[in-house]
């Protein structure tokens, strides 16, 4: 059977550090980031991450500015546009191994 799949708002005025906050606190639910996209919702702009359902509670992550160097014992997970402190910024999601 497929893994459910849903999508949650972080709001764009959100720090990286906040931004992983949010991403850490869905995935201590038993899920996983899949991706974030930039949209309109009620004539605001947000990030909206989309996760899906898993087995196990994942590996934690770090969202680091883009480029940035991967820490001790993480790979990359993800790269992408996410609108951070009110900002567009590339960023890179790092998840333990």
């Amino acid at each position: 059977m497929a893994k459910s799949t849903y999508m949650v708002t972080i709001g764009g005025s959100n720090s990286r550090l906040k931004i992983e906050r949010a991403i850490s606190g869905e995935e201590a639910l038993g899920c996983k980031f899949g991706k974030s996209q930039i949209t309109a919702i009620d004539g605001k702009i947000t990030n909206v991450a989309t996760f899906s359902e898993e087995d196990a509670v994942p590996n934690e992550i770090k969202v680091l500015e883009h480029l940035a160097t991967a820490p001790e014992g993480y790979s990359a997970e993800w790269s992408g546009v996410m609108v951070v402190s009110g900002t567009n910024q590339v960023v890179d999601i790092f998840r333990k191994s």
